[in-house]
């Protein structure tokens, strides 16, 4: 073939009677593929950068002070436990810390949980005030040990109207 400029990849060759064939890929073929495969790549970064994160591990099982310790309408930062315990009129419970839009650890700020990150705000008892978020922050079990203090498990999620009665 002369005159024919041959502007791609030779793969390989293959014979067909006496005349040897060879395997060709177009350079705007071979282009195409890596930007689609960069594509791919950079879609998976941003989903990975967008996507729920799980909190960084942390104490499951938690043993506080006794729950008389707690004042009524206190609201108390658990210490590497990503939780908030507290307490209302009809007894102590605890909320996770961790927001339900993208797992940011929220803050109590003026009576309500605030999240930094994306501006999510939630009441005393994890109902959401305002959004992006749109589950409330879930409640976990609270129980007495044997010595009377206060037990947070972080491994057990209960019902929002769950209360462990002081009295």
């Amino acid at each position: 073939m002369v005159g024919v400029l041959d502007y791609g990849f030779c793969f390989g060759a293959y014979f067909v009677g006496d005349d040897v064939k060879r395997v060709t890929i177009s350079r705007r073929k071979v282009l195409q593929v890596s930007l689609s495969l960069s594509g791919l790549l950079l879609l998976n970064s941003v989903r990975k950068f967008l996507g729920y994160q799980e909190p960084a591990a942390q104490a499951r099982q938690l043993t506080l002070d006794a729950p008389e310790a707690y004042a009524v309408g206190s609201v108390t930062a658990v210490p590497g436990g990503h939780c908030w315990v507290v307490r209302d009129e009809a007894g102590v419970y605890a909320v996770t810390a961790v927001c339900t839009h993208l797992g940011c650890l929220v803050n109590h700020e003026a009576g309500e949980f605030a999240c930094p990150c994306h501006g999510s705000r939630f009441r005393p008892d994890g109902s959401v005030i305002q959004g992006p978020a749109v589950q409330a922050l879930p409640h976990v079990a609270v129980s007495r040990t044997a010595e009377g203090l206060l037990r947070v498990d972080m491994t057990q999620q209960v019902p929002a109207v769950e209360r462990l009665v002081v009295g």
